[in-house]
């Protein structure tokens, strides 16, 4: 079906891979292009003209050959629209950093539920990102690294908004945690969204990485 997100899976656990394939096919508007089990032949592939159009990858970072970690750019530099979700168990936070400065667009660790998996897959297709929850205590403690060059980008509240938001906190929390309203706290997160041009706080963490202003 033409309107079906198409979707290439790259990983080198076949019964997983196997599994993969029937979650998309139960999934809404989802269709499944083609699995490689490793790097080389997943970018053979798409570098030829006449492939069959691919909206997103879905990625294990532990593969045979070149890691998952090496061809995120390289896949990017044939396809610079493509939507790449890293699915792994690796749940290092440097790791994950790495993947999204180098263009991953979600990062979720193959514990999460089939609804986790299916939601990830439309809100990046949507233009969104997403990351883990259970990743945030990584994204906290790298959010509350500063610069001076960050605090000239995010004022020092706007800091202080997005660390709570990342940190899994609801807006009506943060106003508690901050003493200030709710209505300042839903202020505070349009400003960081706009600044970083995001639309959703995955989006801002993830955009928050690219620039430099997480460590």
């Amino acid at each position: 079906m033409s309107d079906d997100i198409r979707i290439l899976i790259v990983e080198d656990n076949k019964p997983y891979a196997t599994t993969l394939q029937k979650l998309l096919e139960t999934g809404e508007s989802m269709s499944h292009v083609e699995t490689f089990f490793d790097g080389e032949s997943c970018l053979a592939a798409l570098a030829d003209q006449d492939y069959p159009k691919v909206d997103i990858i879905i990625l294990d970072l532990q593969l045979p050959g070149i890691g998952g970690l090496a061809i995120i750019p390289r896949l990017k530099q044939l396809i610079p629209n493509l939507r790449i979700l890293v699915l792994t168990h690796n749940d290092d936070h440097l790791t994950t950093l790495e993947a999204i400065r180098l263009g991953a667009t979600g990062y979720v660790l193959k514990t999460a539920s089939v609804q986790s998996v299916w939601n990830a897959i439309h809100e990046i297709h949507e233009g969104g990102c997403v990351i883990d929850p259970s990743l945030s205590s990584f994204v906290l403690k790298a959010l509350t690294s500063t610069t001076h060059q960050k605090q000239e980008f995010l004022s020092e509240r706007e800091q202080q908004v997005l660390e709570l938001l990342a940190a899994g906190y609801v807006k009506k929390e943060i106003a508690d945690q901050l003493s200030i309203s709710y209505s300042s706290v839903a202020t505070h997160t349009e400003r960081i969204f706009s600044k970083l041009k995001v639309r959703n706080i995955a989006s801002a963490v993830a955009t928050a990485i690219r620039k430099g202003l997480i460590d």
